[in-house]
């Protein structure tokens, strides 16, 4: 007897923690499914009171736990089913559904079934919670995939429709649009642009996206813009008037039939860069609450960083932009020799540069160059190398020996790039850049050309034939090897082509695809060079290429044979007063006697300096155009240069005297001597 009645307190004892103080929901069924026993977990699960659950049939009940499709299954199968996930009736909650893990099984005596029990777990917190970091998940891999503010933002509302809301609007401030730093709360109306809208059914919202949006006070939107703190509206309907003030977001809200919302500003560091909007409609019966308030300020927080990243690429290049076309020339200038145009398209990687320079002998030289690179870096590179070029070809070197100058100027900037504090840590390739550089002369119609790792120019035939100028291309700049130039007699009216893609080792197909249609544009020989760049534009650098582009064409002329004037005198004392009287008499050919005694007097030195220090004939030039040059040529290749004469010295004021007179002057030197000229500026060209 003692253990029976040990035993009954033991069940009394196991019964009682079953079925009153489990927190789970446990139930008893006979096998017709009619409930036994419901303990208060259940019971509470269900809204009902035990009188109303007792002895009902499962299948009739419509409260509460939808538990009777597995425990037919159960029944019919005699399988148990363990933790199966179900989803609470509608009515048990106007705000949200729960969710249930349900176990049924067979209870037995012996081998006879004489029941079943299910035992149920609320997991609806779990299950939301996971279900929040799942969203939060994806919004981490799916928003600020790319350093575009427009595209950030509807990325956001992508992700969020229908997962989380109805429908999203995403509002950025136009000066965030613009790259400029984010504000503080505002309490005034500044310009904001609804940069994405997404819904559910395809609908539109209150402002298309793209346009201008305006926000009218007071509502959650400015309330939220003043404060930087989220609004939820939990029933639009009960709204407290503020619809009033803004009827375009009302009649929006009636025609969606939206029953609740969240306004939530998109804020980094405290500042604002512009607001989300969520909105859930009528077909959806759970309206947002605090934890999707919670939620939605995380969203909106994910977002706001990638905005934020996108805003600050987009000042850095538009500064970067900015610094590239400062340091590029605005216009070409009007040179005898060739009718240039260009096509300038900056990339958010690399810079790139042309020139046309202006040479002495009515010359003209053609650059066009490209610096790998995604920073400011790459531009200030670009600038430095311009100006190198320019410096130069000031110098009158010929193409090859001006690249290889050029070359060791680019290993100092790799030193100083590998030295720089700054970047000494961060990963970069090695420095280099790439250069073509061509020198026409339009007296003898001959280009002389060199290459430093940049694809030879296209040259157009008058006949509309196109083709590769024939230049040795060489390495790129910076790494110490010498350079070679090839010199190619030019036909008048050709078009010289000078392209630059920084696609070409990054993209090869695209840069490919780019250049054939480039010698598709360059063939139309009765268009004008700034036609031609209009035409590349449209046709060719119609999609911008990531890596930019520039195109520098020139359409090259001919100087007028009686503006050139030629003599070979022998290296004598007597071929001075002889140089000097046939220059008077072609200048005053030209209608220049006002320049005549300047010029005689600069003819005389330099003739006499070829008498004195120098071998070989002398042989004079002159060329009129917008300025009047002299040269004067011998066979020897010493480096004449300035002298301060004193008191006493009978000679060495030559140069100084010519330097004084002209202009400007220089020196150049071909294969066999030099050549000394001197410019002096014409009123009238």
């Amino acid at each position: 007897m003692t253990g029976t009645t040990d035993g009954s307190a033991a069940a009394e004892i196991f019964e009682t923690a079953l079925f009153r103080q489990a927190r789970a929901g446990l139930e008893v069924y006979d096998l017709d499914l009619r409930v036994l026993r419901s303990n208060a977990a259940a019971l509470a699960m269900r809204g009902q009171p035990e009188e109303e659950v007792l002895g009902a049939e499962l299948r009739t009940m419509d409260s509460g736990i939808p538990v009777w499709p597995i425990m037919d299954q159960v029944v019919r199968d005699g399988s148990p089913v363990v933790d199966q996930r179900v989803p609470g009736r509608p009515s048990d909650d106007p705000h949200h559904r729960h969710v249930y893990a349900v176990s049924g099984f067979l209870l037995h005596d012996g081998d006879q079934a004489i029941g079943a029990a299910a035992m149920v777990h609320d997991i609806t917190e779990q299950v939301r919670k996971q279900d929040e970091l799942d969203l939060l998940n994806v919004a981490r891999s799916q928003i600020g995939t790319s350093l575009d503010a427009l595209r950030t933002a509807q990325e956001l509302a992508d992700m969020a429709v229908p997962r989380f809301a109805d429908g999203v609007s995403v509002d950025l401030l136009e000066s965030v649009l613009a790259g400029d730093a984010p504000i503080g709360p505002v309490s005034t109306l500044l310009p904001m642009r609804r940069a994405a809208f997404r819904a559910k059914d395809g609908g539109y919202g209150a402002y298309p996206v793209g346009g201008a949006s305006s926000f009218t006070s007071p509502t959650p939107y400015t309330q939220a813009l003043a404060d930087l703190r989220p609004r939820l509206v939990d029933s639009v309907r009960s709204a407290d008037g503020w619809l009033d003030h803004d009827s375009l977001r009302a009649e929006f809200l009636t025609r969606a039939g939206v029953h609740s919302l969240i306004v939530a500003p998109l804020t980094v560091h405290g500042l604002l860069l512009g607001l989300v909007s969520y909105y859930r409609e009528g077909s959806r019966s759970d309206t947002f609450d605090e934890e999707d308030l919670a939620l939605a300020t995380q969203l909106t927080a994910c977002t706001a960083l990638c905005v934020d990243n996108a805003r600050r690429f987009t000042r850095e290049r538009t500064v970067n932009t900015a610094l590239q076309r400062s340091l590029l020339p605005r216009t070409p200038p009007e040179v005898t020799a060739v009718e240039p145009s260009h096509c300038y398209v900056p990339g958010r990687y690399g810079a790139h540069w042309f020139d046309v320079l202006e040479l002495p002998s009515c010359r003209v030289g053609l650059v066009i160059g490209y610096v790998p690179g995604e920073d400011l870096h790459a531009s200030v590179a670009m600038g430095r190398l311009r100006t190198a070029v320019s410096t130069l070809a000031e110098m009158d070197l010929p193409p090859d020996e001006l690249l290889a100058h050029l070359d060791d100027a680019t290993q100092r900037l790799a030193r100083e790039q590998d030295d720089d504090p700054v970047t000494l840590h961060q990963a970069r390739p090695p420095f280099s850049a790439t250069c073509a550089y061509l020198v026409y002369d339009p007296v003898s119609q001959q280009c002389t050309a060199a290459s430093a790792g940049h694809p030879a120019p296209l040259i157009t035939s008058p006949e509309g034939v196109v083709s590769q100028l024939d230049v040795p291309v060489g390495p790129a700049l910076g790494r110490g090897i010498p350079y070679e130039s090839s010199t190619t007699d030019i036909k008048v009216d050709s078009l010289l082509s000078l392209y630059s893609d920084g696609s070409a080792e990054r993209h090869p197909a695209e840069a490919d695809d780019r250049l054939r249609g480039l010698w598709e544009v360059v063939n139309d020989v009765s268009a004008r060079p700034a036609e031609i760049c209009d035409a590349a534009a449209y046709k060719v650098l119609r999609t911008i290429p990531q890596d930019g582009a520039a195109l520098l064409l020139a359409r090259t002329r001919r100087l007028d044979p009686g503006h050139v004037a030629y003599w070979t005198f022998p290296a004598q004392p007597s071929s001075v007063g002889e140089a000097r009287r046939a220059a008077r008499e072609r200048l005053a050919h030209w209608g220049l006697e006002e320049e005549a005694a300047v010029m005689e007097l600069v003819v005389s030195e330099l003739t006499t300096n070829v008498v004195t220090h120098a071998q070989g004939p002398i042989r004079l030039r002159l060329i009129l155009d917008r300025t009047l040059t002299v040269e004067v040529s011998d066979d020897a290749d010493t480096a004449p240069h300035l002298r301060h004469a004193r008191l006493q010295d009978e000679g060495g004021r030559g140069l100084f005297l010519v330097a004084s007179l002209a202009g400007r002057w220089g020196t150049r030197y071909g294969d066999s001597g030099k050549t000394i000229w001197a410019e002096q500026q014409l009123v009238e060209p």
